[in-house]
């Protein structure tokens, strides 16, 4: 699926090709009885995202612009029983150069050879192919290229215009734009892209991996679209393309699969982006001849199907659903596409896989839309594989994306993995709670359970409070089923930190004990109870805070880090998170390989008696947060937010720390990754600096005039509002501004780096104790204290 994917099926959509059929006629089709366990996996999607400037820029590095699954997601999914996933792959990352082309000998050194699989993608691959022949897992291999290839275009002496490779770790490309090429299947003469080509490159692949034991099977290419008309060969947006090139294209290449391996799985997708409601009449041919083919079908949920809307009030507004006709999205509109599918795969006794599918979120009408869609799969002995996980950074954020979340000292996966567990029949769960974190003393405060994941049984937790809060029951019991939850409520006593404790079987484990602070003056105790008061103060700002000293050495089957230990994860132990929102700080770098690059994690160092982490050197990475981005008419208010926006009143506090002098590097940012708006703290010559861009280009640098002292903890205060910004090193005012910023979205923060324009920022390059930030104006006597409070395990 492309991310920024273009409407499905407009003439189905409404109602003009495919004939709507009514709610009250339709019923489902007679369930098969399942071969053996159902079939589940995800789609591990990263190493396909160079796509967008590929050859046209320098957007080919690893990390970057695109990235490999680690082994540890890999093994964190088996241990969730996602046992075949999909692992999406680029072309022309893979096969550099098709098997006819003349490149010269100029040329060839920075491409490649002709035909040639390139050698390090190609073993990139094979480790996705290990990871999971190590935990007992399978891998399809798909081919995600929508039909088409792009290209160079080779002059008669094989050269190419403006031809440069920037670095080893990039991929050559041109900023000539007469020098590229998209190549689109097509059979006409003339055609730039030919069967040949198709099993030119499957014939490589299946010689290399067909005995991996990895290896769950081919998938051919992913949402072949818009070919060309009959007799032509360029896309034919708009409609009247050409049903049967595709089905030729899927002919050539499970021959040539078939020549060097008999009998693995080949998935075959279908016209029309692989459509569901597609696939049984736009695609003459099928199904084709051969032995082992299952046939892969997509569908979203939203009215068009695409994968790229997540309102339901919109969606339903629409008053269509695409392949179904003039009407509204409702909760069987997945099954329905699907069923057509079915319908079609039992006719002619063939197996059929729904390799991507998608559970927006932030409305449990979205659940069970895409719960009922996944258990009729399973139902009928169709595999499931979700979209999306993977790591790679623009995954974090995205509405379909499933990367785990990481809080209260657990791994908290994505709510649509417990969906498929239910169907699936498995029992796997999280348990984490949520309330608010400040309390007025004697008032109700609602706090609620969730397992997150799949229950095949009733859960009872025993709840234990101690004389600071009084509860409404004893127990709470969360019923069978994907994600449940039940709810309490407490009433904690005045000027008292309330505690209360849960316990239950072993498995899964209880959430942390629950705080709730109803200091009335937390100021006031901040002499006596430092910790309350500061706590207090983070509770009723809702601020994040991240303390070092509790960093994991992953988020995934981790542990907590311990002195020399590299850390991947920190999460939010203040008040900032949810459970739609988990406000975890990670660096999801694959660093299984030195191939990948020269970037390293961050190390839990102890540096007199205080715990920290290290982010000395020069290619040292730091934490980083992505979360949604607002976007009207698809996704207007997602939940999964940073807790403020530029223009908002916000601040920031770092308690920090540098080895030498002069360091210069970003220490805590609040960014968008695609733009150049920002609020962050930073060092410049060793001197702290707050620096604020808003949309509009409007640049504000407060600057202290002194550096700070190396190898003594500092801690460094961003406060911003309308018309007043300030910058406190330790706890004085050093400089102030008056600037009024434009509306400025933030959809990240980072810790000791920064990324801003698509590119990563330096970090200071020292030593990170504890940082806190928060949306609103604390007064300058609450932020004293909770400088006073970050500070103190460092003192």
């Amino acid at each position: 699926m492309r991310v920024r994917r273009r409407l499905l099926l407009q003439a189905a959509a409404a109602g003009l090709a495919v004939p709507a059929l009514p709610g009250c006629l339709w019923r489902e089709s007679e369930a098969r009885t399942p071969a053996g366990p159902a079939v589940i996996g995800t789609n591990l999607s990263g190493m396909e995202w160079a796509q967008p400037g590929l050859r046209r820029n320098a957007s080919s590095l690893p990390h970057l612009h695109f990235s490999v699954p680690r082994k540890a997601e890999v093994a964190w999914l088996a241990a969730q029983g996602f046992k075949r996933n999909r692992l999406p792959f680029q072309w022309e990352l893979l096969q550099p150069v098709l098997p006819d082309s003349k490149p010269g000998e100029a040329v060839r050194a920075l491409v490649g050879n002709p035909g040639e699989l390139h050698a390090g993608y190609a073993q990139w691959i094979t480790d996705v192919l290990d990871a999971h022949a190590a935990v007992g897992a399978t891998c399809i291999l798909d081919l995600h290229n929508y039909g088409r290839y792009r290209d160079f275009r080779y002059g008669p002496d094989g050269s190419v215009p403006g031809l440069q490779r920037p670095t080893p770790a990039h991929r050559a490309f041109t900023e000539d734009p007469n020098a590229t090429l998209d190549r689109i299947f097509a059979l006409a003469p003339g055609a730039t892209l030919t069967p040949a080509h198709l099993a030119d490159v499957w014939t490589r692949a299946a010689r290399r991996w067909k005995d991996h034991p990895g290896l769950a099977g081919y998938g051919l290419m992913n949402e072949p679209h818009d070919l060309p008309r009959p007799g032509q060969t360029t896309a034919s947006e708009g409609g009247g393309e050409d049903l049967a090139i595709w089905p030729a294209f899927a002919r050539a290449a499970v021959e040539a699969i078939r020549r060097v391996d008999a009998k693995g799985t080949i998935y075959v997708g279908g016209n029309e982006w692989s459509a569901a409601m597609s696939l049984a009449d736009r695609n003459p041919g099928f199904p084709l001849a051969g032995d082992n083919l299952v046939y892969e079908v997509h569908l979203y949920l939203d009215a068009a199907s695409s994968g790229h809307a997540f309102d339901y009030e919109t969606e339903v507004r629409k008053g269509f659903s695409a392949g179904l006709g003039k009407r509204a999205i409702g909760p069987d509109t997945g099954v329905q596409r699907l069923d057509k599918a079915v319908r079609w795969a039992d006719q002619h006794g063939v197996r059929l896989a729904l390799t991507e599918v998608g559970l927006p979120p932030d409305d449990v009408r979205w659940q069970e839309m895409f719960q009922r869609t996944v258990a009729y799969a399973v139902r009928h002995g169709v595999e499931v594989q979700t979209w999306m996980a993977g790591d790679h950074w623009p995954i974090r954020g995205h509405p379909l994306g499933q990367a785990p979340g990481w809080w209260q000292g657990r791994t908290v996966p994505a709510p649509a993995l417990g969906v498929v567990q239910q169907a699936a029949g498995l029992a796997r769960a999280v348990l984490v709670d949520e309330a608010p974190g400040a309390a007025t003393p004697g008032q109700p405060v609602t706090v609620t359970v969730q397992a997150r994941g799949a229950l095949q049984a009733p859960l009872t937790l025993t709840l234990t409070p101690d004389e600071g809060v009084r509860l409404d029951r004893t127990s709470i019991t969360l019923p069978a089923g994907a994600n449940p939850s039940a709810s309490y409520t407490a009433r904690p006593a005045a000027d008292r930190v309330g505690t209360v404790r849960y316990s239950g079987p072993a498995e899964p484990a209880v959430p942390p004990p629950r705080a709730f602070y109803a200091l009335q003056d937390p100021l006031a105790l901040a002499d006596r109870r430092l910790a309350d008061a500061g706590r207090a103060l983070l509770a009723r700002w809702s601020a994040c805070q991240w303390l070092l000293a509790d960093a994991w050495t992953d988020y995934l089957q981790g542990a907590p880090a311990r002195d020399g230990q590299p850390v991947r994860a920190v999460a939010d132990s203040g008040f900032g998170s949810s459970l739609a929102n988990t406000m975890e700080m990670l660096v999801a770098l694959n660093t299984d390989s030195a191939t990948f690059g020269t970037l390293a994690l961050p190390v839990l160092r102890t540096v007199d008696g205080r715990r920290c982490s290290d982010h000395g050197g020069e290619d040292v990475a730091g934490f980083w947060c992505r979360k949604a981005t607002p976007e009207p008419g698809v996704q207007p208010n997602p939940r999964a937010r940073v807790p403020y926006d530029l223009q908002d009143e916000h601040f920031a506090i770092a308690v920090i720390a540098t080895p030498g002098a002069a360091h210069t590097g970003v220490v805590f940012q609040a960014s968008r990754a695609e733009d150049g708006q920002l609020s962050e703290i930073a060092l410049v010559e060793g001197r702290p600096q707050a620096r604020f861009v808003d949309a509009r280009g409007q640049q504000v640098t407060l600057a202290s005039p002194r550096a700070i002292e190396p190898g003594r903890p500092v801690v460094l205060t961003l406060a911003s509002a309308q018309g007043a910004q300030v910058l406190r090193v330790d706890g004085e005012p050093v400089a102030r501004a008056g600037a009024t910023f434009a509306p400025s979205v933030f959809t990240q923060l980072l810790i000791a780096w920064g990324f801003v324009r698509y590119f990563p920022r330096a970090g200071f390059r020292g030593q990170v104790f504890a940082v806190a930030a928060g949306k609103g104006r604390p007064a300058e006597a609450e932020l004293a204290v909770l400088e006073r409070y970050l500070r103190a395990p460092a003192a």
